[in-house]
Formats: C-alpha cells, structure tokens, sequence
C-alpha cells in the first residue's frame, strides 16, 4: 500500500469511525429510551415495513452512486444526470408505494398501517436530494465533513424522536425516525455541500454508468433486503409481540457487525478504487483491511454475546428477555454478513458487479428456502437458517475473490482465525466464570465481565504479535515521541 494510499484510507478510518460511532451512539441512547417506553407491539407495527424502505431505498440509489465514485473521471453532466435521474426514480418508487399502502394493511391484517406506511415511505424522496453532494464528498476524501453532516443530522432526529416518545407518541417516535434523519442530512448536505442544482441529462452518461450500476442495483436491493424479508414472513406468521422481540434482537444483534464494517467499507470504496489496476497493491490492501475488520469485529462480537443477558436487562428491562437468545445468535450470524460485505466490496470496486449480482440472487433463493423450511419450528430455527446461509455464502464469495484478485478461503482463513480464536476463547473463559458469579448485581456483573473479556483478547493477541495490533502499538508510540 503506496503511502499516498496508506495516508488517506487512515485518515478516512479516523473519520469513519468518529462518524459511525458517533451516529451508533446516538442510536443506541434513543432507541434504549424509546424502547423502555414504547410496547413490544410498537416495534413489531415497524417492523412490517421496513422491507418496503430498504428495497426503495436501494432502488433511489440505483448503484450510480458507486459508479460514480469508483469511475477515474467525472464531470458536471454525470452530477447533474445522476441527481435527475434519482430524483424521477425516487418520486415514482413513492407514488407506487403510497397506492399500493392498502393492500400491505389488508396483507398484514394490523390497523392504520396504510397511514404508518405513508409517512414512514417519504424518506425515499427526501434520501434522493442529499446523493450527489455525498458522492462529492467521497470523491473528495472529505471524510470529515461527512462525519459532521452525519453525527449532527442524528443527534437532531434523536432530539425530535426522543421528545415524541415524552409526549406519548411511541409509534410516531419509532416511525419517523428514518425519516427526520433523512430530511436533516439531507439539508446539511445542501448547506455544506460543493454541488448547486443543475437539471442537465445526459443520456450517453447515464448509459454509461448504468453499466455497471445495474448489476449493483439489484445486487444491492437483494442484500439489503436479506434481512428485512425476515421481518415482514416473521410479521405475517408469528404475534406483534414475537415479531417485535425479534426486531429488538436483529437490530441488536446486526450493530456491532454493521457498525464496524461500515467504517471500513466506507473508506474502502474510496481509498481502494484508484489503485483498482494494480494486482499486488490491490491484493495487499484487501489483505490488510480484512485484517483490521478481523481485529475488531471478532472481539466486538463475541464480547456482545457474553454481556447479552445482563446488559438487556440492566439497560431495556427485563420485558425483552425473550430476544436474548436470538440476540446472541443474529450477532453471531452478523460476523459474516460483514466479512461477506466487504469482498462484494472490494468485487465492486473492481467493476464486478454481475458477478455480486449472481452471488446475491443465490442467497437470496437459497435464504427463502431456507426460511420456507424452518419457520414452522419457531423463530429460533429460522435463526439458525439464518447462519447457515451466511456461513454458506461467505465461503462462495471467498472463491470468487479468489478468482478475481487472488484472495480466495485459505488466504483469508489466514487472516481471521488468529482473532478469531482469540475472541472465541476468551470467550468460553468468561462464560465458564460467570456462573461463579451469577449472584453478583447484574451491573457489576456486566461490568466484570465486559473488562475481564477485553483483558484476555489483548494478552492474548499481544502474546501472538498480531499484526494490526502492533501497527496500532507503533502508531501510538510515533504520536507519544511527537508530543515529546
């Protein structure tokens, strides 16, 4: 990795993560309050939805975005078209879905949903305004100023979603959620932007980076889709009440996997793309960030998993007891959907993006299968489906990297493991103490082992001389010595 390269994917880690953590945070604070507050059946009511969001959202970006940022060279009509062609898209997605709000209301049997759906569905349009200048800024590497738009844009949907739930409005606290970060990001982005609008249409540019955006577009709506179809076969086949506790694990259980490898993917996409041509340091530099991604998801994960039950009763109460379990299985489950994502990143980045479009149409089928043959058995089978998929189709997106760029199953195994088995046992070393300790305060015990987990992963991977730990270790001693 060129030093050029190396400069710009740590300064982008820096910002992604200062934006991502920043915005989890937020997150995390107004959906624990929300939660202690709202009914269990609230979360089931969203849940229903949330597939026709995701779908529309991914269609309103339709890959032209990623075109746009992995392309060598853009100029104006590609901006001008791009914004157009997202906004038409955008307004039309929305008329089909506000018509077709009536029959999801009939389909699902719950009251008002057409109404929910309406309102919650308008976030496509306002999503669509705020493309461009964030394509920009991409291109640009101004990583910074796409964390303030993005932690600011929170903390004001936090603020209003979190003074709806005071006033007894629960539903409308967790409904518009989506929808207010959308219009206020949207809005910085117009404010801090470099972009005015312009109406220029450029057929040929459009063609041209439809191409590959496409194969993307339907790629990405399969994947985005992969678990908000859960939602809407768990909303129709099982209680509010079940489908609520499910939606509180999912979206759990996904946020520390999603978090983490949306930091990475994030600077990625932008770091990664010129230097896309060239074999070797393209090779070294996937190597390298799923190294990174290894050192911190595993133990993020597994940690997670060991704080479960004492951590959702400490900080939502006990009445979501029953999405411990499935909790600790999503987050599980969650380790490789981010290691999936990020080789149907990197394939993207190397214009690959039919081969990620026939990836994602195999899991999507073989998920639905999947999901036909265990949901008769409860949700925790459904779960387990689940993971067996993922598991599955990690290993298939790791052959076809292998045949693109030379970073196939045995290369990456080499990569993982030694985090992994890290994670894994400290891990099982906290479990096995944990029941000597299960009279403890249910704080202290969150607190005790949360540090004893933490404590053993960083022996044992300073013992191992892992790389990315004593990269991180020299980065800290050249900051200590400057300020020396």
């Amino acid at each position: 990795m060129s030093e050029n390269t190396k400069q710009n994917t740590l300064k982008g880690l820096f910002w992604n993560a200062i934006d991502r953590f920043g915005y989890q945070l937020v997150i995390t604070l107004v959906g624990i309050i929300i939660a202690r507050m709202s009914p269990v059946e609230d979360f089931g009511l969203v849940a229903v939805l949330m597939i026709f969001t995701t779908i529309s959202t991914a269609l309103v970006d339709s890959g032209l975005a990623t075109s746009l940022v992995r392309s060598p060279a853009v100029d104006e009509k590609d901006y001008s078209t791009m914004f157009v062609f997202n906004l038409l898209v955008s307004t039309l997605v929305y008329l089909l879905l506000f018509f077709f709000a009536p029959a999801i209301e009939r389909f699902n049997n719950i009251d008002n949903l057409a109404f929910y759906a309406r309102i919650m569905f308008l976030q496509v349009v306002v999503h669509s305004f705020g493309i461009v200048q964030y394509v920009k800024l991409l291109r640009n590497f101004d990583f910074k100023r796409t964390a303030r738009i993005n932690v600011i844009s929170v903390i004001c949907m936090g603020t209003v979603a979190v003074s709806l739930a005071v006033m007894g409005l629960e539903i409308w606290a967790i409904l518009l959620q989506p929808l207010l970060y959308a219009l206020f990001r949207s809005s910085l982005l117009w404010f801090w932007g470099n972009w005015r609008i312009s109406f220029l249409f450029s057929a040929p540019s459009l063609r041209h980076h439809l191409r590959f955006s496409l194969s993307f577009m339907v790629g990405n709506v399969l994947g985005r889709s992969f678990s908000q179809i859960y939602y809407s076969f768990i909303g129709k086949h099982f209680t509010e009440e079940q489908t609520g506790y499910y939606y509180q694990a999912n979206r759990w259980g996904e946020t520390p996997n999603l978090l983490i490898s949306s930091i990475i993917q994030g600077t990625t996409l932008s770091t990664l793309a010129p230097i896309q041509n060239d074999y070797p340091r393209f090779l070294n530099a996937c190597r390298k960030t799923i190294q990174t991604l290894a050192f911190v998801l595993f133990p993020v994960s597994f940690c997670a998993i060991t704080v479960a039950e004492p951590a959702f009763i400490v900080v939502l109460t006990d009445k979501w007891i029953p999405s411990v379990p499935y909790f600790q299985w999503l987050c599980f489950a969650g380790i490789f959907i981010s290691l999936t994502d990020l080789n149907v990143n990197f394939l993207n980045i190397k214009g690959k993006s039919n081969y990620t479009l026939r990836l994602e149409l195999g899991k999507f089928a073989l998920a639905a299968l999947v999901l036909w043959q265990t949901y008769a058995f409860g949700i925790l089978a459904i779960i387990y489906g689940q993971l067996a998929v993922r598991l599955l189709f990690y290993g298939v997106n790791t052959l076809v990297s292998g045949r693109v760029y030379g970073y196939g199953l045995w290369k990456q195994l080499q990569d993982i493991l030694p985090p992994f088995l890290a994670s894994l046992g400290a891990f099982l070393a906290v479990w096995g103490v944990s029941h000597l300790l299960a009279d403890l305060p249910l704080l202290l015990l969150l607190l005790i082992q949360g540090m004893l987990f933490v404590g053993l992963y960083l022996t044992v991977i300073h013992l191992s001389r892992n790389p990315v730990w004593l990269e991180l270790l020299e980065i800290g001693k050249r900051k200590l010595s400057k300020r020396k």
